[in-house]
């Protein structure tokens, strides 16, 4: 499902949907470390607003853990986070590139 068919479903989506979204998008494979860190730090820098919400990140397979190490790189272990998909944000995560970020 690509980032078009999330904002279609919901206007705020979590930040691993769009994770994994945005890596079907472009051809990466979601689990890499290297690229999840560089994207959160992307979020960060790019002062992209992320809002938390009082539920634990799904356990278990390859989603959860980089659904728990999203919430440890967002600042809140136990928390799970969302982003406004609207149209603008797309196309700025669309603009992510990880090699530009070192």
């Amino acid at each position: 499902m690509g980032l078009d068919s999330l904002r279609s479903g919901l206007l705020y989506n979590n930040v691993v949907d769009v994770w994994m979204s945005l890596c079907e998008e472009k051809g990466w494979e979601y689990t890499d470390r290297m690229l999840h860190v560089a994207f959160i730090k992307y979020l960060k820098a790019e002062g992209i607003p992320v809002q938390k919400l009082p539920v634990c990140p799904p356990e278990g397979g390859s989603k959860g853990e980089v659904a728990k190490r999203t919430s440890v790189l967002l600042g809140d272990p136990v928390k799970s986070f969302v982003l406004r998909t609207d149209s603008k944000l797309i196309e700025r995560l669309r603009s992510f590139d990880p090699r530009s970020r070192a």
